[in-house]
């Protein structure tokens, strides 16, 4: 899947699993967050299937902020329900009730 994004020239980081993924977001947001630097990434895609069982607490940390932007997207097999999840907990922060 990866491989797919790297030949349209974006930069990929690979990731097979929770722990992993939520070490590349760290390493994403530090980053972004060195001094005189301008920000090298705004936008962050994340295959839900990677995010299966991870710690919601620690995830929330990690891509608290606005930039990157991290957007769950469906994998291969089509999505697992992180990414729905996900969008439900933040229409239930914004609005809240849970309309999703």
């Amino acid at each position: 899947m990866v491989s797919g994004f790297k030949a349209l020239g974006v930069e990929a980081f690979d990731a097979t699993g929770p722990t992993e993924a939520l070490e590349q977001l760290r390493t994403i947001r530090k980053l972004n967050a060195e001094e005189g630097v301008v920000a090298p990434y705004a936008i962050v895609c994340v295959i839900d299937d990677v995010l299966q069982g991870v710690d919601q607490a620690e995830y929330a940390k990690v891509v608290a902020g606005a930039l990157p932007a991290v957007v769950v997207l469906p994998g291969p097999n089509g999505s697992s329900g992180v990414a729905v999840e996900r969008l439900r907990m933040l229409a239930q922060k914004a609005v809240g009730s849970s309309i999703i």
